[in-house]
């Protein structure tokens, strides 16, 4: 909820939906909602571009974490918080463009997925495994403007020559949107506005309202309208539904 509220402008709303988690992590006397709820107000600085108290809020979260549960006493649902600390912390350093960073935190994050028998999982609304792992290395190469890496790996993860990499179908629909909305942008950057386009299709098909209002959806749509000399009805209808004009 406070993310969507967020992609569409309304920040007051986001705000109001932390405040209301955070309310209600501190009233279920579980520790690891409180976890969740941090969680959650470190995102939100992230896509506000706060990196230095989202840094501080997350390392702090993971220091909590191990005192509450030295490692080798961890839970499977504290291994999963664990690891979408990691994963989050990889996306923050890869947006300060500190690779070195962003890599050894996924690496540490696939440490942690082994520690839970390498499964993906859901927990305390946060995904976590080798599939959302993947995702997040793909995302923080793109965010780094490594872009044909980014699509080099997934054509190396592919299960078949030639192939592409993408989550499994039961992977929750925002976190498989979001993958295939980065990948869109990448593919456009090398200039392959077919590819693009299946990816954003791709996206809307598994989490449509996630899609409509990501602003990265908006950005490749607008690119692809400007750049396509003999306007598709399906991408000029793709456009406006996401409320992007082909005029």
């Amino acid at each position: 909820m406070n993310s969507l509220a967020h992609k569409m402008g309304h920040h007051d709303l986001s705000n109001t939906a932390l405040e209301r988690v955070r309310w209600a992590a501190n009233r279920s006397g579980d520790p690891l909602m409180q976890f969740t709820a941090g969680y959650l107000v470190a995102g939100a600085m992230l896509r506000q571009g706060a990196y230095s108290p989202a840094r501080r809020r997350l390392v702090a979260l993971r220091t909590e974490l191990e005192r509450l549960q030295p490692e080798r006493s961890f839970t499977e649902d504290a291994l999963a918080v664990d690891g979408a600390l990691l994963l989050k912390l990889a996306v923050l350093e890869a947006r300060e463009n500190n690779s070195d960073r962003a890599e050894a935190y996924l690496r540490e994050a696939e440490q942690v997925a082994l520690m839970g028998g390498n499964r993906d999982s859901l927990a305390y609304e946060m995904s976590f495994g080798p599939t959302n792992i993947r995702i997040h290395e793909v995302h923080a190469m793109i965010d780094m403007g490594d872009t044909e890496q980014a699509l080099a790996r997934l054509a190396e993860w592919s299960p078949v020559s030639g192939g592409e990499w993408a989550p499994p179908t039961t992977t929750v629909g925002e976190r498989s949107s979001h993958h295939f909305i980065d990948v869109a942008s990448a593919k456009l950057a090398v200039g392959d506005r077919a590819g693009s386009f299946a990816d954003l299709k791709r996206a809307r098909k598994v989490a449509p309202n996630h899609t409509r209002f990501h602003p990265s959806v908006r950005e490749t749509t607008a690119s692809l309208l400007r750049m396509d000399t003999h306007l598709s009805n399906e991408l000029s209808t793709f456009g406006s539904w996401t409320g992007i004009s082909a005029t």
